[in-house]
């Protein structure tokens, strides 16, 4: 398998997953135009994507599913929750597909094993997703507030690791964001700082490890460098290993199909 991202950030998120026989698209943050734009880059039409897999409700993870859904005959994987949470965005013209994801079992898409894994975050029921195709496996952990044990678990010998690195604890504090917002960033329910970030990749480290991507970096509340750093020092390999994904030119492929 390999993995891309369209971009990821408190304005939009997508992550393409690529098997030999599947095209998966994690999230869909940006709008209709925008997602097809941003495929192209990528050499990727939207009728040749398998299925869209949506982590939760947020609007910088469904801005355009359902319009892409819809327009390309694309089927949905989601929980009941966010089902629930995202009928506003759902019209009476809209003939899409639903798949919805029940417990935390697994499931197949075509060649791709998925285990769906529930995060703690304010959202009405998320998962983040693990992809496990022939002897290769890459998982994309992002809009959590804490690590936990069946967490861990689960990124267990994993060979690729989106993981979220969202802010820096300090420069969200000396930040102009309001209290309540920082609080929220900060809780068990919002989103991965740094520092936890480390903790959970010093916790899966491996030698078969091959790659780390961190996402959902905040634009005013971290330093993509810093974190690169903080990354390499962890797992000890090239710095070729450690990917940052930008919010507006997303990721090149990683991984190998």
């Amino acid at each position: 398998m390999k993995l891309c991202s369209l971009g990821s950030g408190s304005r939009g998120n997508a992550f393409v997953v690529k098997s030999i026989r599947a095209i998966l698209l994690i999230d869909c943050g940006f709008g209709l135009k925008e997602t097809i734009q941003r495929l192209a880059r990528f050499d990727i039409m939207p009728d040749k994507i398998t299925a869209i897999l949506i982590t939760h409700e947020h609007e910088d993870h469904i801005k355009g599913a359902f319009s892409l859904a819809n327009k390309f005959s694309i089927p949905i994987y989601l929980s009941y929750g966010t089902y629930q949470m995202c009928q506003k965005r759902l019209s009476d013209s809209y003939n899409i597909h639903y798949q919805i994801i029940r417990n935390f079992d697994s499931f197949e898409i075509v060649d791709i094993k998925i285990t769906p894994i529930p995060v703690p975050h304010d959202a009405r029921e998320p998962f983040q997703f693990k992809f496990e195709s022939r002897d290769d496996s890459l998982a994309i952990i992002t809009d959590l507030g804490k690590i936990t044990k069946h967490l861990v678990e689960q990124l267990n010998k994993i060979k690729g690791l989106v993981i979220e690195c969202n802010h820096d604890q300090e420069m969200l504090y000396q930040s102009d964001y309001p209290d309540s917002l920082k609080r929220r960033i900060n809780s068990e329910f919002g989103h991965l700082e740094n520092k936890q970030a480390m903790k959970l990749i010093s916790e899966i480290n491996h030698p078969k490890l091959n790659w780390v991507a961190a996402a959902h970096l905040s634009e005013k509340n971290n330093n993509p460098e810093m974190v690169s750093e903080m990354i390499g020092h962890i797992i000890k390999k090239d710095t070729v290993m450690v990917k940052i994904i930008d919010q507006d030119n997303g990721l090149g492929w990683v991984g190998g199909v």
